[in-house]
């Protein structure tokens, strides 16, 4: 099939999605899970191949999750997941209702009404927006369809750092990935750290808000080989994840230069990768 177009700049290959499937309610959104009360309806912004979005049915099963995403590829990935994930919990005869998914371009509007859904979560999408109006419009509209008292939480990138540093990942690997999501802008840098002040920006008070943290941590043998191989493919050429460094100027050589030393970083036994994760909770 060939990969469908949006303005989603690191694109829907297999090698992209499987990065992401790889995300759950446990790992990516146990901040918010305290403040999640059976009967409420949620709505999962920019939710890839659905597996937080799963998470959330679990966590509400007397209200109703909606996941949007801008492609319709993923989203067919995200319907064919949760059915088979009813199939294997022996729930087969139990209907689909409270979960389902929407083409959505969050940037042109949401297709639900003010004051909507008791929780909006999102993770990863803000780094994908790539400039500061782009953002506060996204953030805006997610704040539109919350109901008076319900909760927005985002989870975003803040810092990416890979150990031993002799690997010069941090330039080769996060330095130009971020380059990319920001269409060349220099200096740029992950949103996460700016996410507090975001949602101040787009009318949450201070008293609001709650900043907090989290981290992602890929250590061990097993599990580099997992994170470089899935980020060799996306790398590999014709790939619209690496078509994006072209795109700003980063040189096959060191498309090639990041390939070899992500390799070389999967084999030192003393190597290990973290992520800091800006996460926020915002009440309306």
């Amino acid at each position: 099939m060939a990969e469908e177009k949006t303005n989603y700049t690191q694109g829907y290959s297999k090698a992209t999605v499987a990065s992401h499937t790889s995300r759950t309610v446990d790992s990516d959104a146990s901040f918010l899970v305290p403040y999640i009360k059976p009967t409420d309806y949620i709505l999962d912004v920019g939710c890839g191949p659905g597996t937080i979005t799963l998470g959330f049915r679990a966590l509400a099963p007397q209200g109703s999750v909606i996941g949007v995403d801008i492609s319709e590829q993923v989203l067919d990935q995200a319907r064919k997941g949760v059915s088979e994930a009813i199939k294997k919990a022996d729930e087969i005869s139990q209907p689909l209702s409270r979960i389902t998914f929407q083409k959505v371009d969050l940037l042109a509007g949401l297709p639900f009404a003010d004051d909507s859904f008791d929780v909006v979560y999102s993770s990863q999408l803000f780094p994908h927006l790539a400039t500061l109006d782009m953002r506060v419009r996204a953030l805006s509209e997610m704040r539109r369809v919350l109901k008076p008292g319900g909760v927005l939480a985002s989870r975003d990138a803040a810092e990416l750092h890979f150990y031993p540093r002799a690997y010069d990942l941090d330039r080769l690997w996060a330095g130009n990935m971020t380059k990319a999501l920001r269409n060349g802008e220099p200096d740029a840098c992950f949103p996460g750290g700016d996410m507090p002040a975001l949602f101040r920006k787009v009318g949450f008070a201070e008293g609001q808000v709650k900043v907090g943290a989290g981290t992602t941590v890929y250590s061990g043998g097993e599990t580099r080989q997992w994170f470089v191989a899935a980020n060799l493919g996306r790398l590999q050429a014709g790939d619209t994840f690496r078509e994006s460094w072209r795109r700003v100027g980063i040189t096959d050589e060191t498309v090639e230069q990041t390939r070899k030393m992500l390799a070389k970083w999967a084999e030192d036994d003393n190597a290990w990768y973290a992520a800091l994760q800006a996460e926020i909770l915002g009440w309306k």
